[in-house]
């Protein structure tokens, strides 16, 4: 079987969606499938070749109105005009949701039936998001702002989203949740596997476990460069501010653009309960969680009408052996009586995070060292790219059979 995986916002240096793809296209070939990569990029590269995928040059907007907007059309001009130059002739195309648009229904024209989207939100409430993190303001660049952001997205999402699932030969999700709206917007059946995210175990070291009595050192990596109100962290701090307790509860926040949440800290004066900093590496990460007792998921996919979801955070946690909270459902934990151990899951709403409810459940665990050998167990059977890979492969040599059959 032969898979071309196009992912449409690769870099020469890869980020932590980039890095899954990668982990997702090589398990695929682990399995005996000719998978190569496609990914286009902004970047200027060498012409040497990976084994794993193939970089392609996309025109880079500079200046002018709507740069965002334009550049995203740009990235499906040149997706479109690659497929049409080179004519490939693999059994599926594998690509992770681009954004509608024209040239996104034309080129699943030119690629009639070979297509399948991996979508890992619903895409129109997440859009609708930006309307929240950015109140309206009666000035030029506001007006111009929600064209290009809000406005242009919805409309190319109304005009084309249901022609391009609908020529899609089929979509996975990461939830069932997910899976409704998508089936809603293309009006039929369209999603027929509910993957969801993985991990590469073997990449994470198991936690140096450094208990210290009344200690709750918490740690959340923010990998979006927005206010991104999905990550929920306000109903963190508001936890933060209303615990009375006697345990010294502590959170370590990495990642870019973090203005608001610094506003959030300062509203509630609880900086010396925080720490901030940016970009953490693999090495220093790993040092650091030896001080970390634990992890923190997603608390806010309901602001994009979600309540379930998965999520790579949540799958890092358990091949580090990291025990974890989290507020949203999640296909692959919630509900297996064995893992209430290993994470607490809060209800997808607004609330504030209880941290009394928090400790009364970290402290009713007898053994963090054979939790966290136990989770990175659980990673490793049911959790890893290769796992969730085979799962899929199964899946596509079914449907290709169905399909051979009914022809």
């Amino acid at each position: 079987m032969k898979i071309l995986y196009v992912y449409t916002s690769a870099a020469l240096k890869p980020g932590s969606v980039q890095k899954k793809v990668l982990n997702q296209i090589r398990s695929l070939k682990h399995y005996g499938v000719d998978c190569k990569g496609i990914f286009l990029t902004t970047d200027a590269f060498d012409k040497a070749e990976n084994v794993d995928f193939e970089f392609v040059k996309v025109p880079k907007i500079k200046t002018g109105w709507f740069q965002s907007f334009r550049q995203r059309k740009a990235i499906h001009r040149t997706l479109y005009l690659w497929f049409k130059s080179n004519s490939p002739d693999p059994d599926f195309i594998y690509c992770r949701y681009p954004a509608a648009g024209r040239l996104v229904a034309k080129w699943l024209k030119q690629c009639y039936k070979k297509v399948f989207f991996e979508h890992v939100t619903s895409e129109t409430p997440e859009i609708k998001l930006y309307k929240k993190e950015n109140p309206f303001q009666l000035n030029l660049s506001s007006i111009l702002s929600y064209v290009e952001f809000y406005f242009l997205p919805l409309l190319n999402e109304f005009i084309y989203g249901k022609k391009i699932r609908r020529r899609a030969v089929f979509g996975i999700s990461n939830s069932e949740n997910i899976a409704d709206y998508e089936n809603k917007m293309a009006r039929k059946n369209y999603v027929r596997l509910i993957a969801g995210d993985a991990v590469n175990t073997q990449e994470y070291k198991l936690r140096n476990i450094q208990f210290v009595p009344k200690r709750l050192n918490l740690i959340f990596l923010k990998g979006a460069v927005t206010f991104a109100e999905f990550n929920g962290l306000d109903r963190i701090f508001k936890g933060i501010a209303n615990y009375n307790g006697d345990w010294n509860i502590h959170f370590y926040l990495y990642g870019k653009n973090l203005e608001w949440e610094s506003q959030q800290v300062s509203s509630l004066g609880i900086q010396n309960k925080v720490s901030m900093s940016g970009f953490i590496d693999k090495d220093d990460l790993d040092k650091k969680m030896s001080e970390i007792d634990l992890g923190l998921g997603a608390f806010g996919i309901h602001r994009k009408g979600l309540t379930s979801t998965t999520t790579i955070k949540a799958r890092e946690y358990f091949a580090r052996g990291l025990p974890f909270i989290f507020g949203h459902h999640d296909p692959d934990i919630s509900g297996h009586p064995d893992l209430k151990k290993c994470c607490l899951e809060f209800e997808a709403n607004d609330s504030d995070i209880d941290f009394v409810k928090v400790i009364d459940w970290y402290e009713s665990i007898s053994d963090f060292y054979e939790l966290a050998a136990f989770m990175n167990h659980f990673s490793l059977k049911h959790l890893d790219y290769e796992i969730k890979m085979k799962r899929l492969i199964d899946f596509l040599l079914t449907y290709r059979k169905s399909i051979q059959k009914n022809a």
